[in-house]
């Protein structure tokens, strides 16, 4: 075996099968592992593949890792129809013994075998590696091949006293790298994680709790890796949960990827190592977006072994976390993983910004808690009833609301955006009315529209507990009022809140809709004027009433 800096004589079947951790980087537990010897036998194409614990999906584990092993050659420009070589790796559960735990493994060697005939792939050797010694599975001489001692280091023409040599260490063991980032129950610390992610549950219920919870998981990112940026090897409970529940948004975990810069690797790693070792069943689902970060983080510093068996953990959970699947494509087709990191960066800026103006967004609408505003509702509600009412005394109301909206908004344009209690109170209460409400829709010049818009949060704001469920019809009005004025954000955040209000709330889905299609609101607005011409020509039919 050629390597950079010199040779390497692997000769008979104990240097072979001594050879592996040198080859892949690391030594494999409970695993398959295949290598397409190249020119130089190290420079094939290698991948390994985890053995359930389970053996009766040993069968269709080995089958699949053929024909993924096949197509990965390939896609390598590798030929494995040149031949293969197939490792098993299990240690002996309690109470089996080597010779029991190799007999368990050799049924796996035939199955990959048949399944690589089946794509013209020649079989070399099938080398079973348990408890420090090796089989040789196509050997069929009774008692050759079976057990053996791998080769002494102390031997100078053994694998590791050549390496050894060279200045070259065998790579770790599958169970130690793991050690890092798997998790350890603790009962006490996983009932304070049930806690907190009902209360995340909680406040994400709603557009804008789950914009102000994001904003705190951000600032706790940051708090948490200036702690290990100190010299820190824990954090707080309290904040521990808070990060393990908080990096379930996909912007958090955008902006943990950002935290990859070169200073920042050694801290990042073992920030998420920590997280990820405190998700234990049955918080395995929250633990894939953290051991995804926790990969990225290794594939930044190079070491490919430890990111891909927590990208392993990660797609095990979760198949379609897309963010993990992307990473192990990366690390696997030799992608520059800063590119992802000026990727993150990039988009991390763009929500805090977006976060900003949604905080900006918020105070424009967002019920203010003034006890006149609730009793001046409270008391317009009780006299308000509109199933009372005719047909005929709905229609006379609805033209009265409009009235009372265009009395308002000229006061608002002369600088008097103050209406009486009770005023405003008529007006949340008539646009309960969805007819009453589109009448109300900004139809007029442009000049005019800061003028609703002002009216409309001023109103919104008004619908304090308990009759935030008013609210919808105000924060319609005022989003499309903002989308005529460009502003889509504000709108989008309008229709969302109104949503998260009556997800049922029709006009709002529509609008907010638009927006995400990048519908052209002239055409919108082109049908809410001929809408608006109707409503103000029946105002000659009252008479007859």
């Amino acid at each position: 075996m050629s390597t950079p800096d010199n040779t390497v004589q692997v000769t008979n079947l104990p240097h072979l099968a001594q050879v592996l951790p040198y080859l892949i980087g690391h030594y494999p537990d409970d695993s398959i592992a295949l290598h397409a010897p190249g020119p130089n036998f190290h420079d094939g194409p290698t991948m390994t593949c985890p053995l359930p614990e389970d053996t009766a999906e040993w069968r269709a584990t080995a089958e699949n890792a053929a024909r993924q092993f096949v197509a990965y050659a390939h896609d390598r420009g590798h030929d494995p129809a040149q031949g293969v070589i197939i490792y098993l790796c299990r240690e002996p559960r309690p109470g089996q013994s080597p010779e029991e735990t190799a007999a368990l493994l050799a049924p796996v060697g035939t199955w990959l075998t048949n399944e690589f005939a089946w794509h013209c792939v020649t079989v070399f050797r099938t080398i079973g590696l348990v408890a420090n010694r090796w089989w040789a599975y196509e050997c069929d001489i009774d008692g050759c091949c079976e057990g053996e001692p791998l080769p002494s280091p102390e031997d100078p023409t053994s694998v590791v006293a050549q390496m050894t040599r060279l200045g070259r260490t065998p790579g770790p063991r599958t169970r130690d790298i793991i050690k890092e980032f798997r998790a350890t129950a603790d009962p006490d610390f996983l009932k304070d994680l049930h806690v907190a992610a009902d209360h995340f549950n909680t406040r994400c219920a709603t557009n804008a709790g789950r914009e102000a919870t994001l904003v705190l998981t951000l600032d706790q990112i940051d708090a948490a890796m200036g702690q290990f940026r100190d010299g820190a090897t824990a954090l707080s409970r309290a904040l521990t949960t808070s990060l393990i529940v908080g990096l379930q948004d996909d912007a958090a975990v955008e902006a943990g990827v950002a935290c990859a810069e070169d200073d920042d690797l050694p801290h990042a790693r073992r920030l998420w190592a920590l997280l990820a070792r405190h998700c234990a069943a049955p918080f395995t689902q929250e633990a894939v977006r953290i051991l995804t970060l926790f990969a990225f983080v290794a594939w930044r510093q190079g070491d490919l072994i430890a990111a891909r068996l927590a990208l392993r953990d990660a797609i095990t959970t979760d198949p379609d976390y897309e963010l993990a699947t992307g990473i192990h494509l990366g690390t696997i087709d030799g992608e520059d993983p800063r590119e992802w990191l000026a990727s993150a960066r990039e988009g991390s800026a763009h929500h805090a910004t977006y976060l900003q103006h949604a905080v900006q967004v918020a105070s424009e609408y967002s019920p203010t808690n003034a006890a006149r505003y609730r009793e001046a509702l409270d008391v317009a509600t009780a006299s308000y009833l509109p199933q009372a009412l005719t047909e005929d005394q709905k229609i006379h109301a609805r033209h009265s609301t409009v009235d009372i909206i265009d009395g308002a908004l000229t006061d608002f344009r002369n600088g008097r955006p103050q209406l009486m209690d009770e005023i405003a109170a008529r007006i949340i209460l008539g646009l309960q009315d969805r007819k009453t409400r589109d009448a109300a829709l900004s139809t007029g010049e442009e000049s005019g529209l800061p003028y609703e818009r002002q009216l409309w949060g001023y109103l919104a704001r008004r619908c304090v507990p308990p009759h935030i469920d008013k609210a919808p019809p105000l924060l319609t009005l005022l989003g499309w009022v903002a989308w005529r004025q460009d502003d889509t954000i504000t709108a989008a955040h309008a229709f969302a809140d109104a949503l998260d209000i009556d997800p049922g709330y029709d006009l709002a889905k529509i609008l907010l809709d638009g927006i995400r299609t990048r519908c052209d609101p002239a055409a919108l607005l082109a049908a809410f004027r001929d809408a608006a011409a109707r409503f103000a020509a029946s105002r000659a039919d009252l008479d007859t009433l």
